[in-house]
């Protein structure tokens, strides 16, 4: 018997703040109890009092004080409620401390990680033991990878068959990101050798052998398209091997859409330079000086910013075009994705396939979650 249900680490930072407003509303209409947490009272009152400022009742949401860098403390949080929510990074600098407390106390976990070698290394470390114990470990609950992960089980149980589903998917995104997201992309760009790998070892299908990704003009997009080697691919082939909907001899390739041959060429080339950048102490500290962490973009810059993934998928012969979309996908949308992914936790436990391990969302937290997030307002469907 917890006293709470969720709790809220790092609810003073940017995107943060975000997903408390969506606790206050989404939460407390549940009857779910939830705390937020970080490692500043005074923030920590002072997101508490606009909350009140909002909603006279939020006035007497409880606070937690807890540093990802002192362990008795996150020990102390974890212990008190049935599911941990965080947008704390770099992850791969400061998630670790956290996983481990959770796994130990017997606490469900979610985040919005994009770093794969973050990912990589909690799957490693805890798949086996948060299995064993009934815990479910869910990373990558934002924009990386609900969109494109639950993207592809939405097009997989559009096309069912017994033959192996071919998948791709095409993203197209606009927006800014904030402080914390430039951070953590800086440190995913710095160990990007090793992400490389991860994408080469997990392209071969149990089937015809697979050329693996390129760039192309893509006529179900009308754009020229680059592969993508983000966490999103690698996720969406560990939901396969949990998930049966995507079949035996599961295949995806992900792609970031280009208008242009000139825009693509200058992506890569601005790519190549942060890349560079990043593998070098000093000029990665250059790069995480552009923007601090805690800044975000303006409301003027989310309402503008707006995100389409397509997919195209074959089966036994079928073929079919689903899209996900919807605005605001880095802030706005992703506090939505995080919040539901911790209700689901807490409200449809018993509607899930697995009772552990280190999952993915559409492995992890299936069906429920999404149904969830279609009533919120991302948008699926099939073209």
């Amino acid at each position: 018997m917890r006293p709470y249900d969720v709790v809220l680490f790092g609810a003073t930072g940017f995107t943060g703040g975000l997903v408390a407003r969506q606790l206050a509303a989404r939460a407390t209409a549940s009857g779910a109890r939830w705390a937020i947490a970080g490692r500043d009272r005074a923030k920590l009152e002072a997101l508490r009092d606009q909350l009140a400022a909002e909603e006279p009742a939020h006035g007497d949401v409880p606070i937690i004080v807890a540093r990802s860098d002192a362990p008795d403390t996150l020990r102390r949080m974890v212990e008190q409620t049935r599911v941990i929510a965080t947008t704390v990074g770099p992850f791969d600098q400061f998630g670790d401390p956290l996983v481990d407390a959770c796994v130990e106390a017997g606490t469900d976990y979610v985040d919005i990680t994009g770093e794969p070698a973050f990912w990589r290394r909690t799957i490693d470390r805890h798949h086996g033991r948060a299995s064993e114990r009934g815990i479910l470990v869910v990373p990558c609950c934002g924009f990386d990878s609900i969109p494109h992960d639950l993207g592809a089980l939405f097009t997989a149980q559009h096309l069912p068959g017994d033959g192996a589903l071919q998948l791709d998917g095409f993203v197209r995104a606009s927006g800014e990101p904030s402080g914390g997201t430039w951070a953590s992309a800086i440190h995913a760009m710095a160990n990007l050798r090793q992400t490389k790998s991860e994408h080469r070892s997990g392209t071969k299908p149990s089937g015809p052998r697979d050329p693996g990704p390129r760039i192309h003009h893509e006529a179900a997009v009308d754009q020229w398209v680059v592969p993508f080697p983000s966490v999103d691919p690698l996720v969406v082939r560990r939901s396969a091997r949990f998930t049966p909907e995507f079949g035996d001899g599961f295949r995806y390739h992900h792609y970031l859409q280009v208008a242009s041959l000139p825009k693509l060429a200058k992506l890569l080339a601005g790519t190549a330079a942060v890349v560079a950048m990043a593998q070098l102490r000093p000029t990665r500290d250059l790069l995480l000086r552009w923007r601090a962490q805690g800044d975000g973009p303006s409301d003027e810059v989310r309402a503008r910013s707006k995100f389409v993934v397509t997919f195209v998928g074959h089966r036994d012969g079928k073929s079919i075009r689903t899209e996900v979309s919807g605005r605001d996908p880095g802030y706005g949308l992703t506090a939505v994705m995080l919040a539901e992914s911790a209700l689901t936790l807490v409200h449809d436990r018993d509607r899930l396939p697995h009772r552990g391990g280190v999952l993915t969302p559409a492995a992890g937290l299936h069906v429920p979650l999404l149904d969830r997030l279609q009533r919120a307002g991302l948008d699926f469907r099939v073209v």
